[in-house]
């Protein structure tokens, strides 16, 4: 079963690699996801971290690169059409319904747009991080939002990281604080 999930993980990174000159992927949460008994199995399972090692390695091979959209980033909370970011969506919501334009659309189909979004921001914004787009709306709507530091982030006002010369093409996408 090992060699097996190791196969699959090289042919589905190699072919996306291949294929796509930028590839996104988000920066989750998966501690918290294990604790989900539901998920938990799932979830280790799928390997995320082997997935974005090797996504590192080989668009770089390809001279593509991988873009990582900070842990924060509500890609699934913003509407791809308006930009309007709902406070709550609890992961039962399987359809995204924006309430300020009435979009419907599937929650996934919606946050890739949105992850494809961030991608062309960054193209157009030139080389380096920049700001999610629609991340200074996060949740403030009442009052201010603790949020969780992970231990070796960028301290506050920090909007990225800078990749280190020589190495991958992995860049971090964070959010404006």
């Amino acid at each position: 079963m090992a060699n097996l999930r190791r196969d699959g993980l090289h042919k589905l990174t190699t072919r996306l690699a291949a294929m796509y000159g930028t590839v996104v992927v988000e920066d989750l949460n998966v501690t918290g996801m294990l604790a989900n008994r539901k998920l938990a199995r799932h979830i280790a399972d799928a390997g995320f971290a082997e997935i974005r090692r090797q996504l590192a390695y080989k668009t770089g091979w390809n001279g593509g690169r991988l873009l990582v959209a900070d842990r924060w980033y509500p890609s699934s909370k913003t509407c791809s059409g308006c930009g309007a970011v709902r406070t709550k969506l609890a992961l039962s919501e399987r359809e995204y319904q924006c309430e300020a334009c009435g979009l419907i659309m599937d929650r996934d189909r919606n946050a890739s747009l949105n992850l494809a979004a961030l991608a062309a921001e960054l193209n157009t914004a030139g080389s380096g991080p920049v700001a999610a787009r629609g991340a200074d709306r996060k949740t403030r709507v009442r009052g201010r939002v603790a949020l969780k530091r992970e231990p070796g982030t960028a301290s506050a006002g920090q909007t990225g990281t800078v990749p280190p010369q020589g190495g991958t093409a992995d860049h971090v996408l964070a959010k404006a604080h």
